[in-house]
């Protein structure tokens, strides 16, 4: 994200730390900032002073009653002037949102997506948000950011997209979309955006040893050490498509019968969509044409008992489970978060999944929870973490005075 450096390093530090105390305990009196933050009084006066100046913070009175004196004053997060926008790029649909700093939902729009209009990505998505900002201007008060998070792989240098959902593309947007609106533009993974979303604000708020989990179209994992995000300085997502897993189910038979020898007992091809779509297609003969149909169609057949279902379901997690066995071991992980759209937040699947994982665990008394993200299915709240992110960072307050 292009910014200009008006303040010092640390300084923006101080202030993004403030402002996410701040927001997380609503209203806080400066007393209170400074004996959580560590920072004297006097710094404390200095930074919330700057902070109101820019608009992001507002003093309050609070609530409890007061019987001499002046009311407490306390801080809070101002709803009045800064919003930003906030973008979900699918392969087939775009979702912008119009959101307040504390994150709240203004306005929203969806956009179809049509395959042939991939290659036109960047304009489309420019036309999009100047008719979105258009429909929306009543509610508009001061947009200070953009934020794009793609459901799929940015390129290299994190300025594009080099997969969309399961298209392979080669568009580049930062630039242009820095041209077109000159403001800060936020370009972001979903699954990045989503472990921030959880781990900042969600179900692995006071978890500091975390898996992070989701599969669907792809596999993509991240993992939290004591508080700490491994591999943080050079990507959020790690690759374990490669993984081999060992024969657990006839069922690995069905997958491998079109692959190469060495491929047929890769993660990647037992685990993602495409590999259930087989199997589904196999044991479960329909005439849906939509895969994300057919993902619903193998949960509907589960509930009802079905056998092949079920069988189909427990092949998925106990593969899922031998990888992520061996990931505890390895990590001393406490919590598995999962997000996996229909099929993470099925019933059988999690509780199929946590079963098969504490019952092959190496680590002597260790019990693992298996959970889904608070998160998973809520568009708005993960396109905005990054948003919150560079907040907290102090990097998109440094940009705020050149609005």
């Amino acid at each position: 994200m292009a910014k200009q450096l008006l303040n010092s390093p640390q300084k923006l530090q101080h202030l993004g730390m403030i402002y996410r105390l701040i927001e997380q305990f609503d209203l806080i009196s400066r007393i209170d900032l400074s004996k959580i933050s560590g920072l004297a009084p006097a710094s404390i006066t200095n930074f919330t002073r700057e902070l109101i100046d820019l608009k992001l913070v507002i003093e309050r009175t609070t609530q409890t009653p007061i019987v001499r004196g002046r009311p407490a004053v306390g801080l809070a997060i101002s709803p009045f002037h800064w919003q930003s926008v906030c973008v979900v790029l699918g392969e087939y649909e775009m979702k912008i949102f119009l959101c307040e700093l504390n994150g709240k939902v203004v306005q929203e729009k969806h956009y179809p997506i049509l395959v042939n209009q991939h290659a036109q990505l960047a304009q489309l998505l420019v036309r999009n948000l100047t008719d979105f900002q258009a429909a929306c201007q009543r509610h508009v008060a001061q947009i200070f950011a953009i934020s794009v998070v793609v459901i799929g792989q940015l390129n290299r240098r994190q300025s594009g997209i080099a997969r969309l959902g399961r298209q392979v593309i080669d568009i580049e947007l930062q630039s242009v979309l820095h041209q077109t609106f000159h403001l800060p533009i936020i370009l972001s993974e979903y699954f990045a955006s989503w472990v921030f979303a959880e781990s900042s604000l969600g179900g692995a708020i006071s978890s500091d040893n975390v898996i992070f989990l989701q599969v669907d179209d792809s596999i993509n994992m991240s993992v939290l050490i004591k508080g700490k995000m491994l591999q943080a300085d050079k990507q959020q997502r790690m690759n374990i498509d490669r993984v081999c897993l060992p024969m657990l189910s006839p069922l690995a038979n069905i997958i491998g019968e079109r692959l190469p020898a060495e491929d047929r007992q890769q993660l990647k091809h037992h685990v993602t969509y495409s590999a259930i779509y087989q199997l589904i297609d196999r044991l479960l003969p329909n005439s849906l044409e939509n895969n994300e149909r057919k993902i619903q169609y193998l949960c509907e057949q589960a509930e009802q008992g079905n056998k092949q279902a079920i069988e189909i379901i427990h092949y998925v997690a106990d593969n899922i489970s031998y990888v992520l066995m061996n990931l505890v071991n390895i990590f001393s992980s406490d919590k598995i978060m999962i997000n996996s759209s229909v099929l993470g937040s099925h019933t059988l699947f999690v509780e199929r999944l946590k079963q098969k994982l504490n019952e092959n665990l190496l680590l002597d008394q260790h019990q693992v929870d298996v959970i889904t993200g608070h998160y998973s299915q809520n568009d708005a709240v993960v396109a905005n973490a990054m948003v919150k992110k560079y907040l907290y960072s102090g990097e998109l307050i440094d940009s705020l005075s050149s609005i």
